[in-house]
């Protein structure tokens, strides 16, 4: 007997194997899907009040064409057209040329250069602002023939750039100081020679020392010939020697040779003495008098160290008057005049030793020993010589303590060196006696004297 086959299925059609006919079963619809949510019902606000809520939209700000290039330009091309706008065209030309020749020096020196490295005029807004004030009140004073109004816009101009160490841009307002000065002829030459003085200093600072001299001396002759005075009640005739007396002292230490050292040397006393400033006028005399010595000129030399010398009494500097008596003793002994070269060599080991100089008093207790010990004088060298020694020690100098030690051993022995040789030609046993003695001791010399005295 054949089996009974299972139903089939068709398109969720069950077939019963009784009936010829599909039997329709009910589906159970499935649960909604995770992914595709059903879409939830949206609460919708009336229309006013969305639009009470929404944000006003900020009105489109109109901005002039000057205001526009602001944000478009640099700083400095902004600040050009500003300029130009308010007709101050000397300003922007002085400008523009001063930010033109910066970068053509920067561009001559080469790539490797350090001047690369800083930053350019044209990216320094305080001080392309500080020029934009200053050379503008300088073109509104020209306009209007204030000569004196333009001299000083200039000037604060310079000294701002001196204060904060710009010399190239100070250098270039302190030389059109002088342009403007020139042109003003109400304040008999007065504002001429601050140009003048002004540029002299400039010069000085890049050692420019030529230069500075023209500028100082042209300050000097007008000084001296209106004796203008601060209202500090100093007299500008001398703050002008003052000047020259310092640029000449500096143009006799770039000389080599002693002759033009000289005389420069010989400017900066005439300087010093004519401002009445007799300290200055000292140190000059001192170094004048050094230089004579070294060129050989004894006599010219004494001329000057005792002018300092009394110039020191005068102002009772004991420092630079035992300075002034050593210069004096060595050209006394260049001359062979033993007895005033131990004359002022004492007198200055004296103030040394009363203003405690060691290392001065070491030196002319050194000086006076080598003199005595030339001349024979065996006792006043060892004792010049020990206390040397003594000072050196003091001074915790090694070296000199060392060179001392020697002197003081070697002017010792010669002190001794005649007794002995007597006690050794002496053949007298008791003369023996004491010599083995001095051996033993070797710090009493009175053993040998004794000796000597006894025969």
């Amino acid at each position: 007997m054949a089996s009974t086959l299972p139903g089939i299925h068709l398109n969720g059609a069950r077939f019963s194997t009784k009936l010829n006919n599909p039997v329709m079963t009910e589906r159970i619809p499935s649960p909604p899907s995770k992914c595709n949510p059903a879409p939830s019902k949206v609460l919708r606000r009336p229309r006013e009040q969305r639009v009470r809520s929404q944000p006003k939209q900020s009105q489109p700000v109109e901005l002039s064409k000057l205001e526009t290039q602001r944000y478009r330009n640099s700083y400095f091309h902004t600040l050009c057209l500003e300029v130009l706008k308010g007709g101050f065209h000397r300003a922007f030309a002085e400008v523009f040329a001063l930010v033109k020749d910066q970068q053509i020096n920067i561009d001559a020196a080469g790539a490797n250069s350090l001047v690369q490295d800083r930053t350019l005029l044209a990216d320094q807004h305080a001080k392309l602002d500080r020029m934009k004030q200053h050379l503008t009140e300088a073109e509104l004073a020209l306009r209007i023939g204030d000569m004196q109004g333009v001299y000083s816009s200039r000037l604060k101009l310079a000294n701002h750039f001196l204060e904060i160490g710009d010399l190239w841009l100070s250098d270039h307002f302190f030389q059109s100081c002088l342009d403007s000065a020139l042109t003003i002829t109400d304040d008999d030459k007065r504002v001429v020679g601050e140009a003048h003085c002004n540029l002299g200093l400039a010069c000085e600072r890049r050692k420019q020392f030529d230069d500075a001299a023209a500028h100082f001396e042209e300050f000097y002759a007008l000084a001296k010939e209106k004796q203008w005075r601060t209202g500090g009640d100093v007299s500008l005739h001398s703050e002008a020697c003052e000047h020259l007396r310092r640029l000449y002292t500096a143009i006799a230490d770039t000389h080599r040779n002693t002759d033009e050292e000289i005389q420069c040397l010989i400017k900066t006393c005439e300087m010093a003495k004519e401002s009445n400033d007799k300290r200055r006028e000292g140190e000059s005399s001192y170094r004048l008098g050094l230089a004579y010595e070294r060129a050989g000129d004894s006599e010219m030399a004494l001329q000057y160290l005792i002018r300092y010398m009394d110039l020191c009494r005068g102002y009772k500097d004991q420092e630079g008057l035992g300075k002034a008596c050593e210069a004096i003793a060595k050209c006394y002994e260049r001359q062979g005049k033993l007895d005033e070269v131990v004359h002022y060599l004492q007198m200055f080991g004296e103030l040394a030793e009363k203003t405690g100089q060691q290392k001065a008093h070491c030196r002319a207790c050194s000086c006076l020993g080598s003199i005595h010990n030339s001349l024979g004088q065996y006792s006043e060298a060892s004792q010049f010589f020990g206390k040397a020694y003594t000072t050196a020690r003091g001074s915790n100098d090694t070296g000199t303590t060392e060179a001392t030690r020697v002197l003081y051993g070697i002017a010792t022995a010669h002190s001794s060196l005649g007794p002995y040789a007597h006690v050794v030609e002496d053949q007298q046993r008791s003369a023996m006696g004491k010599l083995m003695e001095w051996k033993d001791i070797r710090t009493d010399l009175g053993v040998l004297e004794d000796v000597t005295e006894g025969d």
